[in-house]
């Protein structure tokens, strides 16, 4: 059967409706006779990128003709397509009629003394809040523009049933910034220009109030090394982490009297829910490692952690290894960027680190000193923003050796940094913004009017009391959000067992809520989190909505949960509170380019939060997973029909889809008895490309369990990793094209509790019978077994392929190759043939 048959009836059992491609062909100038797959001339690559595009097309028909996935996919670029002449309609440009009797709102024509008639606008959103109260209207309509918030709208139980909606046919933007027009700007030399502004106090970023080019709306913190556009994502560019670089351990830290966390263990209670109940419960509670956490202290904190890597933290248990400083030596800067023993103020510079290669970290800079002839930099707060800590290599009991942050670095926010085209620097002792123009706009000096200052961190706040008393019922349709400052020097968290740690906060935070609905809305140019739902939340709504440029995770959840008094409030065991985001649905988004500062961020982002149901989503190009499950909490999500490619674009290890389930979690939610066995995760239907530095479709990371995994189409990399002590995965009727293989099953298995992978079918790309010296890849699943050396936790129980032979069975091998060596039992991709090679196994 042809592969573009195959995928039509994988995407059948979806509602998400078939569009007319060739309507579509020809309204938005699409070439007249392009086939997804066929086409003799076409790269693999080329036909599946055409196939993702066609889907995301049917995905999301509206937004026809998809420009920014089209362009992502490199279809004219690289496969030489034309490019579709019509623009893409904002999708959030609503022509919905308001209902009678609400609010208005225009910002440039409005008083705040207005009746808030159409004819008579208020002018503040704020003003607006505080009327429908005392009024009893129900609807705010905001007219087209900028409307600037000088603090946070608060939406509490008194505003419950509120709706918040654009004007039909005109585009509101609510910014958390402060606009600075009629600047003075005056030539320093060297292309820097600089300008007095006596009514800004802080500059955490600077904007423009371009609506149009949002790549060159956002000025960039003087930096080093300067930012690489060209290199799949938009802030790349760091040092080499240990060329002519050296980070400096804490004092003590390997030695007696260490402060060290306080270990916090809970015994698994019986139920078998992991491995037969070999698993346990625990937490590291303050110490000076994890003392900079809120709340003090994670799941890599305590002494006795456990999954992949778990040696990193262990080789001083209860201390996490962070840095207190880094050398460098002067060759690591050039001529245009002095090294920071020359600069002029030694404090106030923060240096990012792209911390094993996997997470980002930030530090402050509280001063500087030369040593035999290389430059010492201490620092002061920061390292939060990761949920594990560095590490030596090889790691070591004691953690001798040399911290290794290979993923590299980079500085930022000195004055000596800047030297490239629209990076700034803000002097606040002189109230002075120095910028580097951006001359190939043609005009000789930057722009006077039209620049943003953000200054809130959050814009819009739907918090209601508790549980008990929610907010419920508002509606947010049709509005912008934009011009959030930074949070990564703010307070950040452990969820749980996973890798990551979070800023609980967002542009639009949402906590203690019920029948909370986001639609047809868009969210750029936020440099933290856009939304984000905070403990109890239920049946929370957020679709067709656009996210682009965002600092961290454009959607994300975190929950509360229970358990010892000697643990922190909102950690523990025990979810059976309800206190977590539940029941949340993520419909038909389209996220991009997030990720700007926290590189360890996702488009939809989960930690002790579950039945979501994400379906119909586009993303694409973010710097790790689209969607993270750091844990296994709970259950009952379902992942269907996404189109997910362009991840991982700046690391590896990693998929598509990510998730951890190192901490077991006590919850109702399987059949409503308090049990540690999750409900089933369902991951079905959805097309996923494993480009960049995705090595799977599905990265089930340690422990993971309790997945269901089916009729999904996968290309490149491999189908789904099942890692450290997992188990109850099943992965079916799944089709794989250009993988190495398609069950990876590493390390453990403990008798009773497998992993299953059958009924797939997977086109490789290698050849599993290689010529002499190349080393031997499976057909279909690669299995690596584990000793009592390895970290994992249990020991295997299955020593080879035989023995996991019951657990892996009907699976349909076909080879991708040039040499049609069975033509009757052979489909044609890309001008190359699928021979049958291997019949199911």
């Amino acid at each position: 059967m042809a592969p573009k048959v195959w995928l039509l009836l994988l995407m059948a059992s979806g509602t998400a409706g078939t569009p007319d491609l060739a309507q579509i062909r020809r309204e938005y100038h699409w070439p007249s006779g392009t086939e997804a797959i066929g086409s003799e001339d076409a790269s693999q690559s080329c036909a599946v990128s055409q196939l993702a595009y066609e889907y995301g097309l049917q995905l999301q028909p509206h937004r026809a003709p998809l420009l920014e996935l089209f362009d992502a996919l490199q279809l004219h670029t690289t496969c030489g397509l034309p490019r579709p002449t019509k623009p893409s309609t904002p999708p959030f440009v609503l022509a919905r009629a308001p209902p009678p009797g609400g609010l208005f709102v225009h910002p440039e024509l409005g008083h705040d003394g207005a009746t808030g008639t159409e004819q008579d606008p208020l002018r503040t959103v704020t003003s607006a809040i505080e009327r429908v109260v005392a009024s009893g209207n129900s609807t705010i309509v905001l007219r087209g523009g900028l409307h600037f918030l000088n603090e946070t709208l608060e939406l509490g139980p008194l505003h419950s049933g509120l709706t918040i909606m654009n004007y039909p046919g005109e585009v509101p933007w609510l910014s958390g910034g402060v606009r600075v027009d009629d600047v003075a700007w005056e030539s320093v030399g060297g292309g820097v220009f600089k300008a007095k502004l006596e009514q800004v106090h802080t500059m955490p970023g600077l904007n423009t109030d371009n609506r149009t080019d949002p790549l060159h709306a956002r000025m960039i913190r003087a930096r080093f090394p300067n930012r690489q556009v060209s290199s799949g994502s938009m802030e790349r560019g760091l040092v080499p982490g240990n060329v002519n670089t050296s980070w400096i351990k804490p004092i003590g830290w390997a030695k007696p009297g260490f402060n060290l966390s306080r270990t916090v263990t809970v015994a698994d209670p019986g139920e078998g829910g992991h491995a037969g109940g070999d698993f346990h419960w625990t937490y590291g509670v303050g110490g000076w490692s994890c003392g900079r956490y809120t709340p003090a202290g994670g799941f890599w904190c305590a002494n006795n952690s456990n999954g992949g890597g778990s040696g990193w933290e262990l080789m001083v248990p209860g201390a996490p290894l962070f840095p207190i400083g880094m050398t460098v030596g002067n060759k690591v800067f050039d001529q245009t960027a002095p090294w920071p023993c020359a600069w002029r103020n030694k404090t106030g510079a923060v240096v990012e680190t792209w911390t094993n290669g996997w997470s980002t970290t930030f530090w402050e800079v509280v001063g500087v000193r030369e040593e035999g002839g290389n430059c010492t930099l201490m620092f002061g707060d920061g390292g939060q923003q990761t949920g594990r800590g560095f590490h030596v290599d090889p790691p070591n009991p004691g953690g001798h050796g040399d911290i290794n942050t290979e993923g590299g670095w980079k500085i930022e926010n000195a004055i000596e940094l800047l030297d490239a085209p629209e990076e700034f620097f803000w002097d606040e002792a002189e109230q002075t913004v120095y910028l580097v123009h951006n001359s190939s706009d043609g005009a000789d000096k930057p722009r006077a009017d039209g620049w943003i200052v953000p200054t809130l961190k959050q814009l819009v706040r739907v918090v209601g009391e508790s549980s008990d008393r929610p907010v419920q019922g508002i509606s947010i349709q049709g509005v912008g959000f934009r011009d959030s400052a930074y949070t990564y020097m703010d307070e950040w968290g452990i969820p749980s067992g996973g890798d990551w740690a979070l800023h609980r906060g967002g542009a639009l935070f949402v906590q203690a809520a019920e029948k909370i609905t986001i639609e047809h809305s868009q969210f750029t140019l936020l440099d933290g989190n856009a939304i984000f739902l905070s403990g109890y939340t239920r049946n929370v709504t957020i679709a067709n909505c656009s996210f682009s440029f965002i600092g961290d995770n454009a959607m994300a959840a975190w929950g509360y949960t229970h358990g010892d008094a000697k643990l922190p409030t909102g950690v523990g065991i025990n979810g059976t509170s309800g206190d977590q985001p539940r029941f949340s649905s993520i419909l038909s988004n389209i996220v991009r380019e997030i990720g700007m500062n926290e590189r360890q961020s996702s488009a939809w982002s989960e930690a002790k939060a579950c039945l979501s149901h994400v379906k119909n989503n586009i993303f694409f190009n973010m710097p790790r997973a689209a969607i993270n499950k750091n844990d296994g909490f709970g259950g009952g999500t379902v992942v269907e029909e996404n189109l997910l490619t362009n991840t991982c674009r700046e690391s590896g290890d990693h998929g598509n889809f990510n998730s951890w389930d190192r901490q077991p979690f006590l919850t109702e939610v399987r059949n409503g008895t308090p049990s540690l066995i999750p409900a089933y995760y369902e991951i079905r239907n959805n097309f996923m490309i494993s480009n960049y530095g995705a090595g799977f479709g599905v990265d089930n990371d340690d422990t993971s369990s309790y997945y269901l995994i089916h009729n999904n189409f996968f290309y490149l990399g491999g189908g789904v990793k099942c890692d450290y002590d997992g188990h109850d995965k099943r992965f079916y009727n799944n089709l794989m094209l250009g993988t190495t293989a398609g069950c990876w099953h590493t390390c453990a298995y403990k008798k009773g509790y497998p992993d299953y992978c059958y009924n797939n079918t997977i086109i490789q790309a290698t050849n599993p019978d290689p010529p002499p010296g190349q080393p031997k890849v499976s057909p279909f699943a690669i299995i690596w077994f584990c000793d009592a050396r390895n970290v994992s936790h249990v020991l295997p129980d299955y020593n080879n392929q035989v023995q996991m032979g019951e657990y892996i069975y009907d699976n349909t091998c076909l080879l991708y190759t040039s040499d049609a060596a069975d033509e009757e039992d052979s489909v044609d991709l890309g001008g190359r043939r699928i021979i049958k090679k291997k019949k199911k196994i």
